[in-house]
């Protein structure tokens, strides 16, 4: 496993180590919210580390136990002009709205505190999300005079179902990380002071897996929101055959030539 290494900048944090990125926002006097060069910095990391040979899995959070992320910057939104913003919006969100939910390696977010608005959308591109037990969320755009424009009228009525993702964006309301977790918008919730234990245990148990397969597995799964039954399967068999070509099966077969009872626990995991 190669060394552990970090880079820091203004407004982030990257440590990686046992195949493991953690990505930390860094703005904490303003609760991490996203301003231009963030959102860029985004962008840029999940490229980035979505190329790296030494990362397996990535881990967000933010700096802090008062929030994840607070969402945009509305401060500096404010002194953009109207042209300015429509610009950044036509020709700069489709790249943000899906930069960390077009990588093909597993993403976890670590949400602390409050997970608003861009935050709480930038949370719902992450495969995966543990919160803390202080964690609170919301959508409030509606209330601000527009609507969730980062995937989050898209994705979170894929989590909760439409009716509800309705109720919630409608309504802007904040709601606790345990109506999230029985929502669906959490995998778990855990004491704040584990967060970061109990995720990055997550982290190191899914990045010990093959490589090849977590990547294909995901293009699966994530067919299964995109297509009928149909054409999930058939995406599911392309993501299959590719497995057949790794060291990882390769040494799996290598192993059936071993005692009985050995050939049966393996395939009891194909």
């Amino acid at each position: 496993m190669p060394a552990p290494h970090s880079l820091t900048t203004e407004v982030k944090r990257v440590s990686i180590e046992d195949g493991v990125a953690l990505v930390t926002l860094t703005r904490p006097r303003v609760m991490n919210a996203v301003n231009l060069q963030l959102r860029a910095e985004i962008i840029d990391f999940a490229r980035e580390l979505d190329a790296d040979p030494s990362v397996a899995v990535v881990v967000i959070t933010g700096e802090g136990d008062r929030a994840f992320c607070a969402g945009a910057d509305l401060k500096e939104r404010g002194q953009r002009s109207v042209q300015q913003l429509y610009d950044e919006r036509r020709f700069f969100r489709s790249r943000w709205v899906n930069s960390v939910a077009s990588m093909a390696k597993p993403t976890i977010a670590a949400i602390n505190g409050y997970c608003l608005g861009g935050g709480f959308e930038l949370a719902l591109q992450c495969d995966l999300r543990i919160a803390s037990d202080n964690a609170t969320f919301s959508l409030p755009e509606v209330g601000l005079g527009f609507l969730p424009g980062a995937g989050g009228t898209q994705r979170l009525p894929r989590a909760v179902g439409l009716q509800k993702a309705k109720e919630l964006i409608f309504t802007g309301r904040r709601f606790d990380a345990h109506e999230a977790e029985r929502l669906g918008v959490v995998l778990r919730v855990v004491p704040q002071p584990e967060l970061m234990a109990a995720t990055m245990d997550l982290a190191r148990s899914i990045a010990r897996q093959p490589r090849m397969s977590l990547i294909q597995a995901k293009i699966a799964l994530n067919a299964s929101q995109e297509t009928m039954l149909s054409g999930g399967l058939q995406a599911e068999n392309e993501a299959w055959l590719p497995c057949l070509l790794s060291d990882a099966w390769k040494g799996q077969v290598a192993k059936f030539g071993g005692k009985g009872e050995e050939r049966g626990e393996e395939q009891g995991k194909g």
